[in-house]
């Protein structure tokens, strides 16, 4: 477009050549784009043209209509790139674009990109399978004990959809809790009960524009497979494709974490928010300096043993992280066993990272085993009756370890 207002190229055809030139000489434009009583375009009159009517009539001011072209070059509103530039190519430089009912809305000249149509973005992102290390991933354990985790994601996911709107009104749509929210703009969100974990991330963003936001997830709440973390990676990998500071892995994951942790005040550690976002089998340390994904290279026919001998056994049963973090939180700086649980687990997860790259999967299912034993003894709320029933039954039928997640 080279005028930002359509009305500096418009004329009623009763309009003078006279006011055609003034429109001409006050847009730069090339052409003038003459209307009906309806705004339809029912002509247009180019500097050539006008030239033209004024050394044949030597008057300024006879009506438009008598001179301008009615049979002329336009392209409808939507156009491809290729369909104008074959119009430019036969030397036709000016070219009005209509809409269905014939009326003015932009004009072609070369350089033209047609308007985009609806803006969306989506994103999606897996749920995590933590096998080692778990517990030393959270602030305060791994400030005084250093913390390290071994996680892989599997091809379960949460899904996003946003549709960025110029006007500052919100939509927010769950179709796994079938709740739609609306807000008239980003202020008017308060914490309810209602999609809290969504509004925390949109908080924390703080979007300059409006939207609609979808979510679905292939995991139902509570399984303990991260999924709080993988949503809120969807959402924010959504907001990132309209930043001009384009967001990168660990940027999307920090404000994941930010959004659950601080803005929400939820407890817990950071490996979900990295295992979700960078996605396959990573080893993680954490330190006060920073936080390192390592992706590990696991061979092919290491990954299609393990799915033959993985099992993923649903119990039923919400879990109770939240809990067991708080309670991990709480005796952190004042538990001498603290200390050396650290040690242990963390060098399983080593041991463990090490048995997996060497395609070693039944040592890995021992140290399953092993870091499982760890929690309860460190946390006896852990597990519950059940939990022990479920995992001697599979111990029982052949199983060499496993863990609950």
């Amino acid at each position: 477009m080279i005028v930002e207002n359509m009305n500096d190229v418009l004329l009623h055809e009763t309009a003078t050549m006279r006011d055609a030139m003034t429109k001409l000489k006050h847009s730069g434009a090339g052409i003038v784009v003459v209307t009906d009583d309806s705004g339809v375009a029912i002509g247009v009159l180019s500097d050539g043209d006008i030239r033209s009517a004024v050394l044949a009539t030597e008057n300024l001011d006879t009506h438009v209509s008598d001179h301008m072209t009615r049979d002329f070059v336009w392209v409808a509103e939507g156009a491809s790139k290729e369909s104008v530039l074959k119009l430019f190519d036969r030397r036709i430089r000016t070219i009005p674009v209509l809409d269905g009912d014939r009326r003015l809305v932009d004009i072609a000249v070369p350089g033209y990109m047609a308007p985009l149509g609806e803006t969306i973005a989506r994103a999606r992102a897996p749920v995590r399978l933590s096998l080692a290390g778990g517990g030393t991933d959270f602030t305060q354990h791994f400030l005084e004990h250093g913390g390290n985790s071994l996680s892989t994601t599997m091809a379960r996911f949460s899904r996003a959809t946003l549709r960025r709107r110029e006007q500052p009104n919100i939509t927010i749509k769950s179709l796994d809790m079938g709740q739609v929210l609306h807000f008239d703009r980003l202020e008017d969100i308060a914490y309810d009960g209602r999609l809290d974990l969504i509004k925390a991330a949109i908080k924390v963003l703080r979007p300059n524009h409006g939207f609609e936001l979808e979510i679905q997830s292939d995991v139902a709440p509570g399984t303990g497979l991260g999924g709080s973390a993988a949503v809120l990676a969807a959402v924010i990998g959504c907001f990132s494709q309209f930043r001009e500071d384009f967001l990168d892995d660990y940027a999307i994951a920090e404000y994941a974490y930010e959004a659950e942790r601080v803005e929400l005040d939820i407890a817990g550690g950071w490996q979900d928010q990295y295992s979700t976002v960078f996605g396959g089998f990573n080893f993680i340390e954490f330190t006060a300096e920073s936080n390192i994904v390592m992706p590990m290279r696991i061979s092919a026919r290491t990954r299609h043993e393990l799915e033959e001998r993985f099992l993923l056994c649903y119990t039923g049963n919400g879990h109770k992280a939240e809990q067991i973090q708080n309670a991990n939180r709480a005796r952190s700086g004042r538990d001498s066993n603290m200390k050396h649980f650290s040690e242990e687990i963390r060098a399983i997860a080593k041991n463990m990272r090490t048995a997996l790259l060497k395609g070693h999967l039944s040592d890995m299912g021992a140290m399953l085993h092993e870091t499982w034993e760890l929690k309860k003894r460190i946390n006896p709320g852990s597990t519950t009756g059940l939990l022990d029933s479920i995992y001697e039954t599979a111990l029982a039928a052949g199983a060499e370890g496993g863990r609950l997640l």
